[in-house]
């Protein structure tokens, strides 16, 4: 089955930001999903009139019957078979229906049924949707779909949780969810809707607690009342309520009480035209497992722990290196213990990203850019100044791939300088791009230029030398170099192209 970002690039007019827009939403829409007790498909328009759509995203909830016994990803339906498809995406109005209840007299019914003839039984189905808005466009249309035999007014808690759905629907629709780059599960057990729901106000203070919620405070010791109150109040450490609500992203923690009991807390910030409004936090009682944990040699502590040490040792070697190179009287001897040094520093910052994380991968943006901020201040002088640009981003990359990158990244920057034009400032950009197949870094510098006849194979020295050992041997990438421009200067361009890792799939 293609992927997402497969069927936008093939079956849409969708750009790349708006198609990374919609994996973000994809990956996220298991919480209102579930709130909403029914399915969520993702149509994107296949043309600019938006006559026909594309299903290019389906999610079944865990809390209700599904609306689709099939697989409908794929499925391309006509804007005359759905009319309001098109109406939701063109005009970016929402089609809303009731919660539940039966209508007052002579009011208008907006609930929306559209008899789709498919195996789902003679009451078709019942349709919200929601416009999906990334910037100033609406790109992309998310419906509710559940079949209308199975609709029912629920109990009090099913009302709740369709009244949270259609909050952050409303998000959906202003472009605000999901919201940013969630803070990582990492070890944690990502918790869902039938864990256990809070939602606190703006204030801070607990407005709805589902029962779940409340038996996972319990196991906390928690045994007050606490609707009305901020969970400070009651004992609970609510600093990532504060954080979710400042950042306006999704934040996690883990609460312990004692060494048998521990909760962990996923918040979702709310956010109403513009204007944060509250948090939904979800919450999910670990105890059990953390206690089985326990019983086991825990092997990410201990790796994070290698890595804390060789990290260390790194560092402290460098910094020997940098007492060496201070002593020395050559400026050829100098500038190779220096290159060493932030060779072996670039290395102790992916280490140190690598202590910092259960997983085996780092964000290597953030890597980038420390070590782009460490090589601009080995060369920091008045007669040699140095401004480097990165743009881009390739997000989290396993260690194995990190590292190398990393320092062939230092070797490029260090052969920019190396070579740069005499009484100017060396401006260095780095370009970072990602897609579905390949890592990609663009080094350009505003040098001389390549000399003529240069070849990689004949004339590359040292620098370049290590940037071909990782690139190509270590991570079976390649290197590319020519000129940056057509007009003088010239300077360089080095391309790195490097495919993605791909972890082994384990059967059986």
């Amino acid at each position: 089955m293609a992927s997402l970002a497969d069927l936008a690039a093939a079956h849409t007019r969708l750009n790349g930001p708006a198609i990374s827009h919609l994996q973000r939403l994809v990956g996220s829409w298991s919480l209102p999903c579930d709130l909403s007790f029914a399915d969520l498909l993702l149509y994107a328009p296949a043309d600019a009139a938006a006559t026909e759509f594309v299903v290019i995203g389906h999610v079944r909830s865990t809390t209700g019957v599904t609306a689709h016994a099939g697989d409908p990803v794929g499925e391309r339906v006509r804007a005359v078979d759905r009319p309001l498809l098109r109406q939701c995406l063109l005009e970016g109005l929402r089609c809303e229906r009731p919660l539940a209840g039966p209508l007052p007299a002579g009011a208008i019914d907006e609930m929306v049924e559209e008899g789709i003839t498919a195996p789902l039984g003679p009451g078709g189905l019942v349709v919200d949707h929601v416009p999906v808005r990334f910037g100033d466009e609406i790109i992309a249309v998310l419906t509710r779909e559940e079949q209308a035999r199975s609709v029912r007014a629920g109990t009090g808690l099913e009302r709740e949780y369709r009244v949270l759905f259609d909050r952050l629907a409303s998000m959906v629709e202003e472009g605000a969810f999901p919201a940013g780059r969630p803070e990582k599960s990492g070890e944690y057990r990502e918790p869902r809707v039938g864990d256990g729901v809070l939602v606190l106000d703006r204030e801070q203070r607990v407005e709805f607690a589902s029962p779940n919620a409340l038996s996972a405070l319990h196991r906390l010791g928690v045994q007050a009342e606490v609707i009305g109150r901020r969970l400070d109040s009651v004992g609970i450490d609510d600093a990532v309520v504060r954080r979710a609500l400042e950042s306006r992203r999704s934040t996690i923690t883990e609460i312990e009480d004692g060494e048998d009991r521990s909760v962990v807390i996923r918040c979702h910030p709310l956010v109403q035209g513009g204007r944060s409004t509250g948090v939904l936090a979800l919450t999910r009682d670990v105890s059990e497992l953390r206690s089985r944990d326990r019983l086991l040699v825990s092997k990410d502590a201990t790796i994070r722990e290698i890595h804390h040490r060789v990290k260390n040792n790194l560092q402290t070697i460098q910094s020997l290196l940098q007492l060496q190179a201070r002593r020395l009287g050559s400026g050829e001897a100098k500038d190779a213990v220096a290159q060493s040094a932030r060779r072996i520093g670039s290395i102790a910052i992916v280490h140190e990203t690598l202590a910092t994380d259960a997983t085996d991968e780092v964000d290597f943006d953030t890597v980038v850019r420390r070590v782009v901020r460490m090589v601009e201040e080995g060369f920091a002088s008045p007669e040699r100044p140095v401004h480097v640009r990165v743009d881009g981003e390739l997000g989290d990359l396993h260690g194995e791939t990190a590292m190398p990158l990393a320092v062939a990244m230092v070797e490029l920057v260090q052969n920019a300088v190396d070579h740069a034009l005499p009484g100017r400032t060396t401006s260095v950009q780095i370009d970072l791009i990602g897609d579905r197949r390949d890592l990609i870094v663009r080094v350009s510098d505003d040098g001389s230029g390549l000399p003529d006849g240069f070849s990689l194979d004949r004339d590359s020295g040292l620098g370049l030398a290590i940037v071909r050992q990782f690139v190509v041997a270590d991570l079976g990438g390649t290197i590319t170099m020519g000129p940056a421009r057509t007009q003088d200067p010239v300077g360089t361009l080095v391309e790195i192209r490097i495919p993605r890792r791909r972890d082994p799939v384990t059967v059986g």
